[in-house]
């Protein structure tokens, strides 16, 4: 898939207003410490996650550029074919699902396959994470929402104690204040003490709505109870082809990016 124009998304969605993108363009051209060229398609999915409050999008705007840059273990060196991150693409898999779940959201579905605790990093496994969303915003631009769905069977206390404190902060940073898409839930199945010690060690740092949006299930039945069969994939008890399939294409996507990646890197 290519990546979506901001004319295509202008065309079909009439909330989107191109003065409010000129508005936005303007008003970052002002700020001195904001890169210049920013594109329609980028202003575009700022308008979106804060439903078209302009104040809202500032904010947002200056917390995407601050924590970028702040946070280079997360979004920097995101070269597909670097070493490190080829290891983390190894030892998972993250997909962006084909079919939306019941209420048109996307839905992202993650598991670890390789139980090895000596080849995973928290930082690069969250690094590639970010990357497909980044690569699903470009090619679907404005969606209504992300579903995010971890089969957490493999986590290990092992997992956790190689998990830095600071950059699951700068994660949950990053997701509630900066990210350019709407978080609608975040899906734990299998989810043993070890999730809950995760979850526990971020919860200083969510605030109560994305708390709201956390489930733990101990089994998939009731993951169905909140997503369709039809949008998830067979090991999570779904209707779709396996993760694995899917996870192939995932690695393809990113590696058709790859150019991108680092032009964002400047």
């Amino acid at each position: 898939m290519s990546p979506i124009t901001a004319e295509e998304q202008l065309s079909k969605n009439n909330k989107l207003k191109k003065e409010n993108i000129e508005y936005l363009r303007d008003w970052m051209s002002k700020q001195p410490h904001l890169p210049s060229g920013v594109t329609d398609e980028q202003l575009i999915l700022f308008l979106n996650c804060c439903k078209h409050s302009l104040e809202a999008c500032k904010q947002t705007i200056e917390m995407y550029y601050t924590i970028r840059t702040h946070a280079p273990e997360l979004f920097a060196n995101r070269d597909t074919r670097r070493r490190e991150l080829q290891q983390a693409l190894s030892i998972i898999e993250i997909v962006a699902m084909p079919k939306r779940d019941q209420h048109g959201n996307l839905v992202m579905a993650g598991r670890v396959v390789d139980n090895n605790v000596s080849k995973f990093s928290y930082e690069e496994t969250t690094k590639a994470w970010f990357m497909l969303q980044d690569v699903i915003l470009l090619e679907e631009g404005a969606i209504p929402g992300f579903v995010f769905v971890l089969d957490a069977s493999s986590a290990g206390m092992g997992h956790l104690a190689r998990t830095s404190l600071s950059t699951v902060k700068k994660y949950y940073m990053y997701i509630q204040e900066a990210f350019p898409g709407i978080v609608i839930a975040n899906h734990m199945v299998n989810a043993g003490p070890v999730i809950e010690a995760f979850i526990n060690i971020g919860k200083p740092f969510m605030n109560k709505e994305l708390a709201s949006k956390i489930f733990i299930h101990s089994s998939f039945d009731t993951l169905h109870e909140h997503v369709t069969k039809d949008a998830l994939p067979k090991e999570f008890g779904g209707n779709l082809d396996s993760l694995s399939s899917y996870s192939k294409i995932t690695m393809a996507q990113l590696e058709k990016y790859r150019d991108w990646f680092k032009e964002e890197e400047g």
